[in-house]
């Protein structure tokens, strides 16, 4: 392997690195949205059937 193709490879490794990492964010950030939903929904009064 040559020093471009490693560089090269090295670079693609890293950016799919970082958009895992903002991936994870986002479903970090979904799952407290939805924890938040639950928490509202949960406390709304309840219908009778």
């Amino acid at each position: 392997m040559t020093e471009k193709e490693a560089k090269k490879e090295l670079y693609s490794y890293l950016h799919s690195k970082k958009l895992e990492e903002r991936k994870l964010e986002q479903i970090e950030e979904a799952k407290t949205k939805l924890e938040k939903i639950t928490t509202i929904l949960d406390g709304l009064p309840k219908r009778k059937p």
